[in-house]
């Protein structure tokens, strides 16, 4: 913006760059943005003129102008004709605008700059010669440009001919205070909406002090924020993340060169996650507590619910009854615990109608048919089961976009604050006791096949004895090539039933080998129960007795589960 003012000449510096000897401020600043950055014809300059600041100072009539009225005319270049000297590399237009003496001239100012600017425009403001409200309609103006433009406000700076020293006066940068802005408001989303990403992306464009320092903070609260958004429960309790952040902010506030306001904002955002730590199982439950206070309610039950079973796998990892698949240690290990939170999963949320048919139960509570049902009897969990039933009702009506039954939105959002409560309450809860399991009267091998245990070798008979204890033969059932399905379906419960009989109180191994129709349907209902199964396996040897006759033997080598 132009004045209207008789300006004496002087020369503007900044940070190494001294303009010209010029009377005007705007001539100085196009020279320094100019010598700072490469400037094209696509680019523009605006300067804004009342009807007298172009009488006065745009262009001058004859070369000459009176310091003050009535005193002799004094040679004077208005702005227009020492901007065109400097044939700068894109245009600069003069832009007609009212005086501002009211507000709703103040408004028609903002709308004359607001039109002059296009989408992702970079900003630059000089305000020496502006109205006094132009510094506030400037930082609005800016913001409200960054919102429905895309504009950028990379520098707000004046000229204080007031300090010169020796005919040098400072530009002085108040770009900062555009940027206190940004990174409030920014920190205010982060704060009220539990998004951090703005914050961290203002501050990542603005900072030039501690950048490295910074951009680390950027990675960590971006990560953290990911990590809660995704729900990734192990990176959540592991808070490495969340943990590098806090240390960081605290290292940048000790950083002399960050302003002070900007430590402030960054110590009201270290306060936010001041809660979380590293290796904890409570990092779950803030997790939980911010989702409940920002309203992610997808993410609140879906962590409610994993961060239930991940409670109850550690408090009782010395009950895990689950085997472990796989060819390495490792393998095994991660497969028996992801095999423990599924059956976790399974005996909360098991259907009530269930809850006393064991032939309707299923995977891992079938394969430990005992120790569920003692489970199910521990008060605790009968109580609690009815909560992770709704629980886990609420989670899939949203995770399957409202598809697998009606529930309307309303129920979905006021029964989450009950959803966060029931599940702190757990976590809260020191004493939870397990159930008192019986242990197996003793141990049974049950040999389902045509080779009687007393035509067994003693390798077999060994095996067999230290797999399942004491050896039962039951002779495996014929089957007619003509029997229908129905019939083997038949035969097979009727014979898994007899094994049942026989079971009671014992841990029973089965071997099945016979007619493989017949074996499928058998080693699927045994282990549907809980049952072991396994097969023999043997080597075949030929002898040859040289006068055309072979002799065939099958030596026994193991027996192998068939699951």
């Amino acid at each position: 913006m132009l004045g209207t003012g008789f300006y004496g000449k002087c020369r503007y510096a900044k940070e190494g760059f001294t303009s010209s000897e010029t009377r005007f401020i705007q001539q100085a600043t196009l020279e320094m943005l100019t010598q700072e950055e490469e400037w094209g014809e696509a680019d523009r300059g605006y300067i804004l003129l009342t009807e007298d600041a172009r009488a006065k100072n745009w262009k001058i009539c004859g070369g000459k102008r009176e310091q003050r009225p009535g005193a002799e005319p004094l040679p004077y270049t208005g702005l227009c004709d020492e901007v065109s000297s400097m044939h700068l590399p894109f245009p600069v237009e003069d832009v007609d605008i009212p005086n501002g003496s009211n507000e709703t001239e103040i408004w028609k100012i903002f709308g004359i700059v607001f039109s002059k600017l296009q989408e992702g425009d970079e900003l630059y403001f000089d305000l020496t010669h502006g109205f006094r409200y132009l510094p506030m309609l400037v930082l609005v103006l800016g913001n409200y440009a960054k919102f429905l433009k895309r504009a950028k406000v990379k520098g707000i700076t004046y000229g204080n001919y007031e300090a010169r020293v020796d005919g040098v006066a400072p530009f002085v940068d108040v770009t900062s205070f555009s940027m206190l802005q940004d990174w409030t408001f920014s920190a205010a989303s982060f704060i009220e909406m539990g998004r951090v990403r703005n914050f961290t992306e203002s501050l990542g464009t603005s900072v030039v002090e501690g950048k490295n320092s910074i951009m680390q903070l950027n990675r960590y609260l971006n990560t953290f924020e990911d990590q809660i958004s995704t729900c990734r429960g192990q990176e959540i309790m592991a808070g490495k993340e969340v943990s590098e952040a806090q240390c960081l902010i605290g290292k940048i506030s000790r950083n002399q060169g960050i302003p002070q306001p900007l430590k402030e904002i960054m110590e009201r955002v270290r306060e936010e996650i001041s809660d979380f730590s590293r290796n904890s199982l409570d990092n779950l439950v803030r997790a939980i507590k911010w989702c409940e206070r920002y309203g992610m309610f997808q993410q609140g039950y879906t962590l409610c619910q994993e961060s239930i079973v991940t409670l109850l796998c550690q408090r009782f990892a010395d009950m895990n009854p689950c085997k472990g698949k796989g060819n390495t240690e490792k393998e095994r290990a991660k497969s028996k615990a992801r095999a423990y939170r599924d059956y976790w999963t399974a005996l909360l949320g098991l259907e009530s109608k269930k809850i006393n048919n064991v032939s309707s139960w299923t995977g891992e509570l079938a394969k430990n048919p005992q120790l569920t049902s003692a489970w199910l009897q521990v008060p605790w969990v009968r109580d609690f089961r009815k909560k992770f039933v709704k629980l886990q009702e609420r989670r899939n009506q949203l995770n399957h976009a409202g598809f697998t039954g009606r529930m309307e939105t309303g129920a979905i959002r006021g029964a989450f604050a009950e959803c966060v409560s029931d599940c702190l309450a757990l976590f809260h809860q020191d004493d939870l006791p397990g159930p008192e399991v019986q242990k197996p009267a003793g141990r049974l091998f049950i040999n389902l096949s045509n080779h009687p245990s007393s035509t067994w070798d003693e390798k077999q008979k060994a095996a067999a004895e230290e797999l399942g204890g004491e050896i039962e033969d039951m002779a495996f059932p014929q089957v007619k090539p003509s029997d229908t399905v129905v019939e083997i379906d038949k035969l097979a419960k009727d014979y898994v039933d007899k094994i049942e009989a026989l079971a009671q109180g014992k841990t029973v191994t089965v071997h099945v080998m016979g007619e493989m129709a017949l074996t499928y349907r058998l080693v699927r209902l045994l282990s549907l129960r809980g049952i072991r199964c396994v097969c023999s396996t043997s080597n075949r040897h030929v002898k040859d007795e040289g006068d055309g006759r072979r002799v065939v033997e099958f030596h026994f080598e193991q027996f192998r589960d068939y699951e």
